[in-house]
This record gives structure tokens, C-alpha cells and sequence, in this order.
């Protein structure tokens, strides 16, 4: 596996370099977004951990660019940054994140887990459902489009549950969507799961 590490700070690129180091992996290092779009188009890592705090541009906007430029890699933010700025980074396409004040061997585990789903920590998820309460209230019917939804149903399954097309499933994802300030699928998973959508 390949994992790219961006952060405009050396020793916390050689410390999770360390970290990660155990002859299965290869971790290459990007001190700024130029370097990282360029190891991104050379090296093409399966793995970006990206800190939020960059030097030459903000970190959510860079993870924007990337989940457009380079939709294949799987991106955990390592970061000290507010749990804010991670729901933010989380919205716009990061697949999970980790403190960087966590321990060695948590940050393993969030970068092997992160190629097959999302990594959400107790803390994120606790953010995620605040925030899912101050939106506007679905509707029963979206409720019960979301716990389907949550259990892995895809539209035409939800439809069959539901006994209504898949168009009216669409219909109300797309509202679920808007008032909960996502267009990611996974996103609407996980605040369903957390929420458990009662």
C-alpha cells in the first residue's frame, strides 16, 4: 500500500512516517499541495493523510481538490485542528479522521480501516449528531428512506421496502440531502447510524 503524507511540518511527517513503517507500506511526504498534487499524479498513493493546517492553502479546500482531481485515494485527516473544521473536511470528501494526539498503533488501524469504509471516532460521530439535530426535521417518510438507507438498502431496495418508486426514493434523498447539508451518500449513512434516525 502507498500512503502520501501531507503536512507543512517535518518532524510530524517523519513521525508518522515511523509510525507507518512496517515493510508492507510505502509513505511518501509532501511538504505542500504542489508537492502532494505532483506524488498524487506520479505516485498514485491509495492512501492521503492530509492535516488541515496547511502552510500555502487551506486544508479543506486542498481536500476538495483532491477528491476531484483524484477520486480513487482514500483521505484521513491527521490534524489538531477544531472538530468543526473536521466535519467540514468530512463534508467536502475526507473519509475519516484521527487527532494527532493519538496513539501510534490508533493511526495504523485508521489507515488500514480507511480503504474499506469510514473512520469516525466517538468525538466526530458526537459532532456529526449535533449537528444532524439542528437541521431541519425530516419528514416520517425521509426517516424511514434514512434507517433504510442506514441498513445498506440501495434506492431500488428502499423503493421495494417502502413500496414506492425508486423516482420517489430520489426524490427524497435529494431532500435528506439539502437539509442535512450533504451530498454524500456515506455522510448520510454514518448520521443515520450515529443518530439511529428516531
Amino acid at each position: 500500500m502507498r500512503v502520501l503524507i501531507v503536512d507543512d511540518h517535518p518532524l510530524t511527517r517523519d513521525g508518522v512516517r515511523a509510525g507507518l513503517a512496517d515493510g508492507r507500506t510505502t509513505v511518501l511526504q509532501a511538504g505542500d499541495t504542489a508537492s502532494a498534487f505532483r506524488s498524487l499524479d506520479h505516485d498514485r498513493p491509495h492512501v492521503l493523510i492530509a492535516d488541515l493546517r496547511l502552510g500555502d492553502e487551506d486544508g479543506v479546500e486542498f481536500i476538495q481538490k483532491v477528491v476531484q482531481g483524484f477520486p480513487a485515494v482514500r483521505i484521513l485527516v491527521v490534524s489538531q485542528a477544531s472538530m468543526s473544521e473536521v466535519v467540514r473536511a468530512i463534508r467536502s470528501g475526507a473519509h475519516g479522521y484521527v487527532s494527532k494526539s493519538a496513539p501510534t498503533a490508533e493511526l495504523q488501524r485508521a489507515v488500514a480501516a480507511v480503504v474499506q469504509g469510514p473512520v469516525v471516532p466517538p468525538e466526530l460521530a458526537v459532532q456529526l449528531v449535533t449537528e444532524f439535530q439542528q437541521r431541519p426535521g425530516l419528514t416520517p417518510r425521509e426517516r424511514e428512506v434514512l434507517r433504510a438507507l442506514a441498513r445498506g438498502y440501495d434506492n431500488r431496495e428502499i423503493g421495494c421496502e417502502l413500496e414506492i418508486s425508486v423516482r420517489t426514493v430520489n426524490r427524497h434523498l435529494e431532500s435528506i440531502r439539502d437539509k442535512l447539508g450533504t451530498r454524500r451518500r456515506s455522510e448520510l449513512i454514518r448520521i443515520a447510524r450515529a443518530h439511529h434516525t428516531g
